[in-house]
């Protein structure tokens, strides 16, 4: 028992001296481990070292993953209450009848209300596309000269959304960019979840022959995305009529029709109980 005191105080302070040390301020748990073993002699697991850093709470990425956090985090939106706040975009493969072509779908959307606010498709990937979403997606919204702020940018860090014509267009606009972190689709799951259903829809070919066929399909898809399709995230309620402000007025209609068929129901089984008694 009182070798087991001994060696676990000399662990610990062993321990001590090494999170105290300015040479190894950034190393990690392990990399402690192996220069303790290397500087002392003394075998230390970088479990030990990682507990002890946690208690501390400096037990966070280190050294160079330390700063790919800090140059990478997680974009900080704050809490959208309303439409036409914050869009979130992204392009996405859409594969052609011809081996090694593909077309290219751009899209827009409210992260609010899911509301489609404009797409286009395109045989190419560029930078002048991308500035066309938003200039359609403006202009369908009528938020042109309407003298309010315009929607914030969240997109991921596609070459076409960080390019400097891209950055100077959101400048010249006034809109602020957000970027969700690489490898992190969390960050921007609307425009992941719209891409989804794009690419599952029943009716989705699979492959298209030409640019007027995309046009032609993605017409009718996008009227039926945001008119008739009945987003679970909304209560069952389509992003067009959620985007218009009428999903209030649409789950009071609601909530009346289930009313009155419980009621009916209730009726219905008071009177058979009792011409049964």
């Amino acid at each position: 028992m009182i070798m087991r005191t001994i060696i676990f105080s000399r662990s610990s302070k062993i321990v001590e001296k090494m999170l105290a040390s300015r040479e190894l301020t950034d190393a990690s748990c392990r990399v402690l481990s192996i220069e303790t073993m290397q500087q002392t002699g003394y075998y230390i697991s970088h479990v030990t070292f990682w507990q002890r850093m946690k208690a501390k709470g400096i037990n966070g990425p280190r050294g160079v993953y330390a700063k790919r956090r800090d140059k990478h985090s997680k974009p900080d939106i704050g809490i959208i209450t309303g439409p036409n706040q914050l869009w979130s975009w992204d392009i996405t493969h859409l594969r052609t009848t011809t081996k090694y072509q593909f077309y290219y779908l751009y899209a827009l959307l409210d992260t609010h209300t899911r509301k489609a606010v404009s797409w286009l498709v395109s045989d190419n990937l560029d930078s002048d596309c991308a500035q066309t979403l938003w200039d359609m997606g403006i202009i369908n919204e009528g938020l042109l000269d309407n003298g309010k702020a315009l929607p914030r940018s969240l997109s991921d860090r596609g070459s076409q959304m960080r390019s400097q014509s891209t950055k100077f267009f959101f400048n010249t606009i006034g809109v602020t960019q957000y970027f969700s972190r690489p490898r992190t689709p969390n960050d921007n799951p609307q425009i992941e979840s719209l891409f989804s259903t794009v690419k599952n829809f029943p009716d989705y070919p699979g492959r298209f022959s030409s640019l007027e066929e995309v046009q032609e399909y993605f017409d009718k898809f996008f009227y039926w995305y945001n008119h008739e399709h009945y987003h679970t995230s909304l209560d069952m309620i389509t992003p067009a009529d959620y985007h218009a402000g009428r999903a209030p007025v649409i789950k009071a209609q609601r909530k009346r029709l289930k009313e009155k068929t419980f009621r009916g129901r209730r009726r219905y089984h008071s009177s058979n109980c009792r011409a049964v008694a």
